[in-house]
């Protein structure tokens, strides 16, 4: 009985070694190649391990950026939403999205470089692959079989890869097209702000002006008055005019700076007319001077024909405001 188990004890360890001898044997056959394929294949192989460091650090930097700019858009949506709701909040410290979208577009161009070519090598691995398949004596040799499913696990790390950066340009994406949308809501927001804050200043310039403006000891004359961008002869409409209601204005003045229209409006209320207003085109930045507004077209020309000779009546036109 002890002579059988000695002889199990010794064919076992025969057999663990000749298993190592044989792992040993594999392995240097393909760690130590000795014909030119194999040789090729080991290069490319270790060229593609190298790479996928690189690869993989820029998808992670890529990651991070896109991690970045979805964090801000969700700070500018809850930002715009307070906002909206009149509730003010603290603005975030400034930084250059200029910087940011540079070093965004400088990743994206060092990992699209480096996938490409991590692809090629791998391909080019395949070919060599099958020309080493070709071979009769060498198809199901070690270092064949090994590169076999060394291959595809690189295919399978390079398409795990590549779907990775897709899904990051399509997240990328998305979160540019709704922060541009932000914006606008931001943009929109400030520029009814300040459409709001100008027609308050512009009211008490208003009141300002015909409170302290005498009446004009000398009369002025047509030629006294700059009466700003021509009109012509044709109705002119303009949509969804604010602080104002629709109708038919007979304009006097068009000017497109607060100094030009004071001066005008200062003159015709120094020659009697105080009843002179007028109201701004956020559109197109255009001031429009008036002192009568008509429901109807009949009334509007009736009022352009009975204009008379006053100087600051010299250019009258028609203005049709149509507010929805």
């Amino acid at each position: 009985q002890k002579a059988k188990e000695e002889a199990d004890a010794q064919a076992t360890l025969l057999a663990e070694q000749e298993a190592k001898e044989e792992a040993d044997a594999k392995e240097n056959a393909i760690s130590n190649p000795t014909d030119a394929l194999a040789v090729s294949m080991q290069t490319i192989s270790k060229s593609t391990e190298a790479s996928k460091t690189v690869q993989n650090e820029l998808l992670k930097q890529f990651d991070d950026i896109v991690a970045i700019k979805d964090q801000d858009l969700r700070d500018m949506k809850e930002e715009n939403d307070l906002s909206d709701q009149g509730i003010t909040v603290q603005p975030k410290p400034f930084k250059s999205v200029t910087a940011e979208n540079n070093a965004l577009r400088a990743i994206k161009a060092d990992l699209d470089n480096v996938i490409k070519a991590r692809s090629e090598k791998i391909d080019e691995l395949n070919k060599l692959y099958e020309e080493r398949v070709a071979i009769g004596s060498l198809a199901l040799d070690e270092v064949t079989l090994f590169y076999k499913k060394e291959i595809k696990r690189l295919q399978s790390e390079q398409l795990k890869a590549n779907e990775a950066k897709s899904q990051l340009d399509i997240k990328l994406e998305a979160i540019q097209v709704a922060t541009e949308f932000e914006k606008r809501r931001r943009i929109k927001r400030a520029a009814f702000t300040s459409e709001d804050d100008r027609y308050s200043q512009d009211r008490a310039k208003l009141k300002n002006l015909r409170e302290t403006t005498k009446l004009a000891e000398t009369p002025f004359k047509s030629e006294d008055f700059d009466f700003g961008e021509a009109q012509g002869n044709s109705i002119k409409i303009l949509k969804n005019i604010n602080h104002i209601e629709s109708g038919f204005y007979l304009i006097i003045a068009v000017h497109g700076d607060v100094k030009s229209r004071d001066e005008f409006i200062t003159k015709v209320i120094a020659s009697g007319r105080t009843n002179v207003d007028f109201f701004h085109d956020v559109n197109t930045s255009k001031y429009y001077i008036y002192y009568d507004k008509v429901d109807n077209i009949s009334s509007a020309n009736k009022a352009l024909e009975a204009k008379g000779n006053r100087p600051y009546n010299g250019k009258m036109s028609i203005v049709k405001i149509e507010n929805q």
